[in-house]
């Protein structure tokens, strides 16, 4: 029969496997973006959203 500790470590795996999986479906949503010109502000950005910068994405509230 397996002792306590064990069975601990197992659930503890299987949470671990569980949690890093759900984060790799979340990491899998996220828009990388491309480099270019803002479409709000005109500035270039290495890293445009839907053609938007991320301070003008602050700024105006945007996702």
């Amino acid at each position: 029969m397996a002792d306590e500790i064990d069975v601990t470590n197992d659930r503890i795996e299987a949470e671990l496997q569980t949690e890093q999986a759900r984060i790799r479906a979340e990491a899998a949503k996220f828009d990388p973006g491309k480099p270019g010109d803002c479409d709000l502000c005109c500035e270039w950005s290495g890293r445009l959203v839907k053609g938007v910068c991320a301070p003008c994405r602050d700024k105006w509230g945007l996702e």
